[in-house]
């Protein structure tokens, strides 16, 4: 991308380490190439910890999100606050989609990275009222009559002419990216959220006796030394799936 205009990047997630965990690696790289990054979290992230209060996981996780994102040279964090897991209730697909197309046409993006919309087993109603409003917002944003209140209030129609998408079960996937010189930087952002880290581990050893499995190394791990398997994670690569609208491209999520 070195030949190219240097672009802004607006990326939409559900939780602090959707980002890291899924395209960590693609994004590092495009703010190292000078693209101007900004990532936009809906929720307080306050419901993943055996071992925290609700209030203690909103607190850590909050400090967790942003210093990832400075790692990964993120230049602008937006945090919506609705509650963990409960998304779809709180903010059903019309508002979270206008408020997603009001950050549009605020940011301008010439890329939107999400989850996306149609992937298959996608078990967090958090990732999928993300992923369709995130979609319909970058798909619609150039439309002067949708959110006509947006334009009356001074904001202008504003065409995303890429849509990147991300998913832990992709169907298709049309673009690669290297992302050799990020993997430890990847890795790095996703320790920064240790308090997910930890529960990382946690659920892979209760997968491991629920399934009456041992795997030396981790069944027995304590969960607060999780290192060394967030490093074997981190390097798996989760690719994304196809966008039909003209001129996006969807990239292996890394």
């Amino acid at each position: 991308m070195s030949d190219q205009k240097r672009k802004r990047v607006l990326v939409f997630e559900a939780h602090g380490d959707d980002m890291e965990f899924t395209s960590g690696g693609t994004i590092a790289q495009l703010a190292d190439r000078g693209h101007e990054i900004t990532l936009v979290v809906a929720t307080d992230n306050d419901k993943g910890s055996f071992e925290l209060t609700a209030d203690e996981l909103r607190a850590a996780r909050d400090r967790e999100l942003h210093g990832a994102a400075e790692m990964l040279g993120v230049r602008q964090v937006i945090c919506l606050g609705y509650p963990d897991g409960e998304l779809q209730e709180q903010a059903p697909l019309h508002v979270l989609r206008g408020q997603f197309m009001r950050i549009v046409r605020e940011v301008k993006p010439d890329i939107v990275f999400t989850w996306d919309p149609f992937a298959p087993y996608e078990g967090h109603p958090d990732h999928r009222a993300v992923a369709m409003a995130a979609s319909e917002a970058a798909s619609f944003a150039h439309y002067p009559l949708y959110a006509p209140d947006q334009i009356e209030a001074g904001l202008e129609p504003h065409f995303v002419g890429e849509q990147w998408f991300f998913a832990k079960s992709p169907r298709d996937q049309n673009k690669f990216v290297d992302i050799s010189d990020y993997i430890e930087k990847k890795i790095d952002a996703l320790c920064r959220h240790e308090s997910q880290m930890v529960l990382t581990v946690q659920e892979l050893q209760m997968g491991l006796k629920a399934s009456g499995l041992e795997v030396p190394g981790l069944t027995d791990r304590d969960a607060h030394d999780y290192r060394e398997v967030i490093d074997q994670r981190g390097n798996v690569v989760i690719v994304v799936s196809p966008s039909e609208k003209l001129g996006q491209v969807v990239v292996p999520a890394q």
